[in-house]
């Protein structure tokens, strides 16, 4: 019956949610899954992390700006995941230390707090929802062969490492670092589950490191609708926040010994530049120079405009620009960040000469983008 109870929640929840979704993004329509994923972890650990289903119907009716509505859907999902990875932990402690009492706490094991079946299936549960969650939203870009794949090897790291919260917190990590495209990436979780079952083999411990755990759980789950960013380009969440002024659109994409003057606009500050085609390229690469100052642009001040996609990242060596300004494109685990970089111009500079660097191999570019301008 009570296990018929949540079966009943969730459905009410993901209909709710369903009335309620106004907003044309994936993670918007994504809401009633959302909501399903809510009752999973209120189903582990509390029952009033329900609360986060009118919350995330609140945030969708009454928050129309679309960055704040999506931060705060992964303000609730992520409290209520370190609530159930807590309660995980505390369940999977008392159930290792008596296994005698299982017949006194089972009961409750259907919330994964007491007793062998709910610790067994708290964390096999919790594992599930946190990988579908930053994952396999946008739904309709799912690839189901590898991801159900890259899913029964990270069960597998949990049952290897016991369990714990530390098992569903490595589990959740390598999912999130997979990009299982190609499938070649599916080495990664392979090789952890060999490391993990290998050292296991050897006598490491159970370890529980609830609260390192929780502390990486919420960090990737609270920017779930974006998670792709996080898999992909995590020091981009550690920055602060770009502050891009007015751009002024150039367009120039300048090829080995091509060369272009442009005129610099009033109030420009900065030039935002991007590689085409340079993915490959390794930090200090040169794109190119702008003149006067003899100014190098290098990957490390740019990347590749489209580096950071799904599709075309396990090929990439370009890390992240020291000055990002890329925008912000798709949602889920689809989200990436152009390339982009931002470089000062010296001051009173009123006409640039942008050169690309005599080695770029054919079809490679240096891209001038556009100005940045100061605010009048």
């Amino acid at each position: 019956m009570r296990l018929l109870s949540w079966i009943v929640s969730a459905a009410l929840s993901a209909y709710a949610c369903h009335l309620a979704v106004q907003h044309a993004t994936p993670i918007d329509a994504a809401l009633p899954a959302i909501a399903v994923a809510v009752t999973v972890l209120a189903a582990v650990s509390y029952p009033s992390v329900m609360l986060a289903v009118p919350l995330l119907i609140l945030a969708e009716i009454a928050i129309p700006d679309e960055g704040l509505r999506l931060a705060l859907f992964g303000v609730v999902v992520g409290a209520g995941a370190v609530v159930a990875l807590v309660r995980v932990g505390g369940g999977s402690h008392r159930s290792h230390s008596s296994h005698t009492s299982h017949s006194s706490h089972g009961t409750n094991g259907t919330y994964g707090t007491n007793g062998t079946y709910g610790t067994h299936f708290a964390a096999l549960a919790l594992t599930i929802t946190l990988i579908t969650l930053l994952r396999w939203i946008p739904f309709a870009g799912m690839r189901r062969t590898p991801e159900v794949l890259l899913l029964a090897l990270c069960l597998g790291i949990v049952l290897v490492l016991g369990r714990t919260p530390f098992a569903v917190a490595v589990a959740v990590g390598t999912a999130l670092f997979t990009p299982a495209i190609p499938r070649s990436t599916l080495w990664l979780p392979v090789s952890v589950l060999f490391v993990v079952a290998l050292a296991r083999f050897f006598g490491m411990p159970r370890l529980r490191l609830t609260w390192p755990s929780a502390v990486t759980i919420a960090f990737v789950t609270l920017f779930f609708p974006w998670s792709g960013i996080v898999a992909r380009a995590f020091p981009y969440f550690l920055k602060p926040a770009p502050v891009v002024g007015e751009r002024h659109t150039v367009g120039y994409a300048l090829a080995a010994n091509r060369t272009a003057e442009i005129e610099v606009p009033e109030h420009a500050k900065a030039i935002i530049v991007s590689g085409a085609n340079v993915a490959g390229f390794k930090r200090g690469k040169l794109l190119g120079r702008i003149e006067p100052g003899g100014i190098d642009v290098r990957i490390g001040d740019a990347a590749d405009w489209g580096y950071l996609r799904r599709e075309a990242f396990h090929g990439s060596r370009n890390p992240l620009p020291r000055d990002p300004v890329g925008k912000i494109r798709g949602y889920g685990y689809g989200a990436w960040v152009d390339g982009a970089g931002r470089i000062a111009l010296p001051e009173n500079t009123r006409v640039i000469r942008v050169t690309g660097d005599p080695a770029l191999p054919p079809g490679s570019s240096l891209q001038v983008e556009a100005f940045e301008l100061t605010p009048r």
